[in-house]
């Protein structure tokens, strides 16, 4: 059984990236128009949530119905607040500014982890003003007691990290690491277990792809706990493909899409049984999984 996606919306000016259903529509952003859009799969209609978004890329809606999103323009992670406001978080690592943050996701504790890599398009503002460190790991923002944020580093053996995600008990942090733009290959899926203190040790690899090949841009979790998977290129390897991979890292198996450059997944509609997809060529796709026996969370069972 295959996945059969259909063009949601779009084509938009250059890729369209972060993903985050918000309990009755689908908010993505179209990363180099500086806009974050919300699809309402009811009636088709796309219309803005938030513009001049700084190339916002990964985005993540919040209890309170807030949207975190990681702003690559401008190397920081910001909150978009429901009466229409804006406020930054802490974009300090040790007094240092961190690099350009691409993916989030929060946890019920209202920990905001992220992905920090580099980016072929360069931040705004002079460069050498604030130098990039030495290191592209994943971070995370947490409250103190005072309710200010705090950032702290997580990992430490990341090279160019692109996309995590969180297990359903959030025990486990999946990261896609690795970046053939930049010369941080091979791609690998990577995991970490996640202390009561919150620290990971060094991550284990669950899938190690070929030379040459386009790793992972976009990660989710299914209801089984398997781990859905968005990326590759029609240059090498699957392809464009979703890669659905058991907890342990075994593909169970391979979907093609057809759009090059997938961006990110997220799961949404009714009862979160469609699976959403953004591309490099500004689109967003969608997989309806509504009717197929046995499905959890829009996924056909490996065939």
């Amino acid at each position: 059984m295959t996945l059969k996606f259909e063009l949601a919306a779009g084509p938009f000016k250059g890729r369209t990236g972060g993903l985050s259903w918000d309990g009755r529509s689908m908010l993505f952003s179209a990363v180099l128009e500086e806009r974050v859009l919300r699809f309402d799969p009811v009636t088709g209609e796309v219309t803005d949530y938030r513009k001049y978004t700084g190339r916002t890329n990964g985005i993540a809606v919040a209890p309170d119905g807030s949207v975190f999103g990681a702003q690559e323009g401008g190397r920081r992670l910001i909150r978009f607040l429901p009466d229409g406001s804006t406020v930054q978080t802490c974009d300090l690592l040790d007094g240092n500014h961190h690099n350009q943050p691409t993916d989030l996701v929060l946890d019920r504790r209202g920990r905001v982890w992220f992905t920090d890599p580099h980016n072929l398009v360069l931040p705004f503002g002079p460069d050498g003003i604030f130098p990039f460190p030495d290191h592209t790991s994943v971070l995370r923002l947490d409250r103190d007691d005072g309710r200010a944020w705090k950032l702290s580093r997580v990992t430490r053996d990341t090279k160019g990290p692109r996309a995590l995600a969180l297990s359903s008990d959030e025990n486990t942090l999946y990261v896609a690491d690795g970046d053939l733009d930049h010369g941080t290959g091979p791609c690998t899926l990577r995991a970490y277990q996640i202390g009561t203190d919150g620290t990971v040790g060094l991550g284990k690899v669950l899938h190690t792809f070929g030379a040459g090949e386009r790793g992972i841009e976009g990660l989710a979790v299914d209801h089984n706990g398997n781990i859905i998977a968005c990326g590759g290129s029609a240059k090498s390897g699957a392809g464009p493909a979703v890669h659905v991979f058991s907890a342990t890292g075994q593909v169970l198996v391979i979907h093609p899409v057809p759009a090059d450059l997938p961006m990110r997944c997220a799961f949404g509609d009714a009862g979160l049984d469609s699976l959403y997809l953004t591309t490099g060529a500004g689109q967003l796709l969608r997989a309806r999984a509504t009717g197929h026996r046995g499905l959890e969370r829009g996924l056909p069972p490996a065939c």
